[in-house]
C-alpha cells in the first residue's frame, strides 16, 4: 500500500468519525430539547434573553432617565365625542423614541380622572421605530383589533387613532438633539390594519395629528408639551 492509499484511508476514517460525532451530538441535543419541553421549560429562553427589546437596535445601550416631565395624554371625553387632555408625568430621557414609548404605555393604562379610555388595557406594544423623516411607526398587538373592534363606529375609531397621533407628536416628547415625530403609522402585528378594522377609517398610511378632535381646554396645557 503506497502513501497515497494510506492518506485516502485516513481521510475517509476521519470523515466517518466526524460524521458519527455529529450524529451523537445532534441526538443529545434532541434529547435535551425533549427533556426541557417535558419539564415545561422553553429551550430558546436563554437566546431570547440576550436579544434586544423590540424596536431597540442591537448593541445600543438603554437610554438613561434624565428626570420626569409633564406631557399631555389624550383620552375620550365623558360623552365620547372628542378628545380631552390629561396631564401626566412620565420618565423623560434623551431618546425621543423612549419618551414616546413611555407616553404610549400611559395612554394604554388609561385615564386617572373622569375621561374615557381609547385603547384596550391589554394592548401590547410590539415595536416602535422613529424614521429619519419624522414618521413614528407603532406596531400594536392583536388585542387592539379584537377588543376595540367590538365597538365599531366612525367616532370610536377616529378617537383611538387621533388620541395616539396627537399624543405621540407633541413636542414635549422630543429628546435632546432629536426631532419630535410629525406623524404616526399604526400597524397590527407587523402589518397594515385590514379593512375589517378599522372599518370606517383609512390607516393604510401615516396619520397626522388633528387638533380639530381635541376639546378646547387652554389651561390644561403644560409648558413642556407646547
Amino acid at each position: 500500500m503506497n502513501a497515497a492509499d494510506r492518506q485516502d484511508i485516513l481521510k475517509k476514517a476521519g470523515l466517518a468519525v466526524w460524521g458519527m460525532f455529529t450524529m451523537v451530538l445532534l441526538f443529545c441535543v434532541i434529547l435535551l430539547v425533549r427533556e426541557m419541553t417535558a419539564q415545561g421549560q422553553d429551550p430558546l429562553a436563554s437566546l431570547r434573553a440576550e436579544m434586544p427589546p423590540a424596536g431597540q437596535p442591537a448593541g445600543r445601550a438603554p437610554e438613561k432617565s434624565t428626570g420626569v416631565r409633564e406631557v399631555i395624554l389624550y383620552f375620550a371625553s365623558q360623552d365620547g365625542r372628542v378628545l380631552a387632555p390629561e396631564i401626566r408625568s412620565i420618565e423623560y430621557t434623551d431618546s425621543t423614541l423612549e419618551n414616546c414609548r413611555h407616553a404610549l404605555e400611559q395612554l394604554i393604562e388609561g385615564p386617572r380622572d373622569i375621561l374615557t379610555p381609547v385603547l384596550p388595557p391589554n394592548t401590547q406594544i410590539n415595536a416602535m421605530y422613529l424614521l429619519d423623516d419624522g414618521e413614528l411607526v407603532v406596531d400594536f398587538s392583536r388585542e387592539l383589533q379584537t377588543e376595540q373592534g367590538r365597538f365599531r363606529s366612525t367616532g370610536t375609531e377616529a378617537l383611538l387613532a387621533y388620541a395616539v397621533a396627537n399624543t405621540l407628536t407633541q413636542k414635549g416628547l422630543q429628546g435632546g438633539g432629536e426631532a419630535a415625530p410629525t406623524r404616526v403609522r399604526i400597524l397590527l402585528e407587523g402589518s397594515r390594519p385590514q379593512e375589517t378594522f378599522p372599518a370606517h377609517l383609512d390607516l393604510s398610511g401615516p396619520l397626522w395629528p388633528d387638533p380639530n378632535w381635541i376639546e378646547r381646554v387652554e389651561e390644561s396645557t403644560p409648558a413642556a408639551a407646547s
